[in-house]
């Protein structure tokens, strides 16, 4: 009885915190949310978040480890979208561009979502002013599910339905209703449906 009433009051003090902080970082949040842990947002540009969001953000909330909190990374006059019933689990997610993340997503945890190299692969650019960086736009299509561990890189979209099994590094765009594993992800079966 005692350790349910703690646990009751740890999670009100972090929907507190977590609150606040969709505030501060003008997060555009529509409906519930449940949020296990402190989410880590920096928002300079557009960041929405649609109803039934889940995220998981600690060492104690996410079973599988892996990365310990959930960031939401969103650079100036860049979008982050996610859609409806989306679950997320300690996960690192950097819009520079666009990353669209549709309805009923799944992505599990320790993953990795970025729209640009970061730096240019010119080592000359790199060492000096580093203006060279390519970011393309990210689309995760309704009810995708992106395995523990992956990594989806720039300009790749994701197919309705689809699956990116765990660990997978993702280069090229999967088709829908298709099961992609591997570095650098291939498509290994087609979904019924």
């Amino acid at each position: 009885m005692v350790k349910n009433t703690i646990k009751k009051l740890v999670y009100m003090m972090m929907n507190i915190v977590n609150t606040r902080s969709l505030k501060k970082n003008n997060v555009q949040i529509k409906g519930n949310f449940l949020i296990r842990g402190i989410i880590h947002i920096r928002n300079s540009g557009q960041l929405t978040i649609g109803d039934g969001f889940e995220a998981n953000s600690s060492k104690r909330d996410n079973p599988i480890g892996g990365d310990t909190i959930l960031r939401l990374i969103v650079k100036k006059n860049a979008i982050l979208s996610i859609g409806e019933n989306v679950g997320i689990s300690n996960s690192t997610i950097r819009a520079t561009n666009e990353i669209q993340i549709g309805n009923n997503v799944k992505i599990g945890g320790d993953c990795k979502i970025w729209d640009t190299d970061f730096h240019s692969i010119d080592p000359k650019v790199r060492l000096n002013k580093d203006n060279q960086v390519v970011s393309r736009k990210i689309i995760i299509k309704d009810s995708a599910f992106i395995g523990g561990g992956s990594i989806i890189l720039k300009g790749v979209i994701i197919g309705k339905n689809s699956i990116v099994g765990a660990g997978s590094v993702v280069t090229n765009d999967i088709p829908d209703y298709c099961v992609a594993v591997g570095n650098p992800a291939r498509v290994v079966k087609r979904i019924d449906h």
